[in-house]
């Protein structure tokens, strides 16, 4: 069955962006594939779909962090602008902005440094995310369905149900071929939903290349990340076997020893799960000056409410993440403490 969104905001969502001039689509910091895929998709769909060539508004993609260069693949990736390089620039465009789109993100806080820019604007505000608790304060249409994979696919039903199968382009398909996979780990996440199925196969009677998307994401480690793999894996992983539970740490100077970036350790939490006795696994590093956490688990234990709980995180029952309110060695602390008592209490 497809999935069905709720046909007002459905109308406000075409209705605003019909109407806007300048429109700025906004997503989170270090931008993931998700983020990367919907906000290009949503770019594209509005120019292919929306208007012609005569009619076209102002359309900026504004990120707190640089699109990785493994994404700039994807059609009309050189759009972006990021504050990494253009902050003002960013400014600027929220503050011209007549609608502004938020993609893949729940509050202002996951959009810092724009946080304030997106708080203060008087443009129409508009969301369409798959995490827990939107701010519905903030935004004045909410498409938000947080037991949905990924917002790319969220994007599919929406496109779908706005303009119908044949507003959703080859360019489109790409983008969200290519968030809907990621965020699933490459289908390997709790997708128990038959409708993430449904539009997987949908976008694949397209020209996207899924071999290729694929390819993209999962085969193109530098050899400086691969590198930093192994040291991660022989000097910085932690296992407890009985609990079920392993993680690996690094401090921003250890980071840096490697010769690598806090982007470089981007999914490589994943690696935790691999071993046969863990069942919960987590990265803690210190990046821009912050402790950063991120949870992945392949049973049951729900790490979005254990981020939520111990670290005012979140994110979705098998992955999610947080940035710690504590320094480095009191969060490795709190987490090894923590995470080892919820393994170890019986549940109902």
């Amino acid at each position: 069955m497809p999935l069905s969104i709720d046909n007002k905001s459905v109308d406000n969502f075409v209705k605003n962006l019909r109407q806007a001039k300048n429109i700025a689509i906004l997503s989170h910091m270090n931008p993931d594939g998700d983020a990367i895929g919907s906000s290009l998709a949503c770019r594209n769909w509005i120019v292919d779909h929306l208007f012609d060539n005569s009619a076209k508004p102002a359309i900026d993609i504004i990120l707190p962090h640089a699109c990785p260069a493994d994404m700039k693949y994807l059609p009309s990736s050189e759009t972006i602008i990021d504050a990494e390089n253009c902050k003002e620039r960013c400014l600027k465009a929220i503050a011209a902005a007549d609608v502004i789109l938020g993609v893949d993100f729940n509050n202002a806080s996951r959009v810092q440094p724009f946080d304030e820019a997106l708080i203060e604007s008087k443009a129409y505000k508009m969301i369409v995310d798959h995490h827990h608790s939107p701010d519905t304060e903030l935004f004045q249409t909410i498409i938000s369905y947080p037991d949905i994979s990924s917002t790319c696919e969220l994007l599919y039903w929406l496109f779908r149900q706005a303009g119908g199968e044949e507003s959703v382009s080859d360019k489109v398909a790409r983008c969200l071929y290519h968030g809907i996979n990621s965020d699933t780990g490459g289908f390997s996440y709790s997708n128990e939903s038959p409708t993430l199925y449904e539009a997987t196969a949908a976008l694949m009677h397209h020209s996207l290349n899924a071999s290729d998307v694929h390819n993209r994401l999962v085969n193109n480690y530098s050899i400086r990340k691969m590198k930093l793999l192994g040291y991660l894996i022989s000097q910085r992983l932690k296992v407890f076997p009985k609990e079920g539970f392993a993680y690996f740490s690094i401090t921003a100077e250890q980071l840096e020893e490697q010769g690598c970036t806090p982007y470089d350790l981007e999914g490589l939490v994943n690696y935790t799960l691999m071993m046969e006795e863990v069942q919960v696994g987590a990265m803690v590093k210190e990046a821009e000056g912050k402790v950063r956490l991120s949870f992945r688990s392949k049973n049951d234990f729900d790490v979005n409410l254990f981020a939520r709980k111990y670290f005012n995180g979140g994110g979705h029952t098998k992955a999610s993440g947080a940035t710690s309110p504590y320094d480095f060695p009191t969060t490795i602390e709190l987490l090894e403490s923590n995470m080892l008592r919820e393994l170890s209490t019986p549940t109902d």
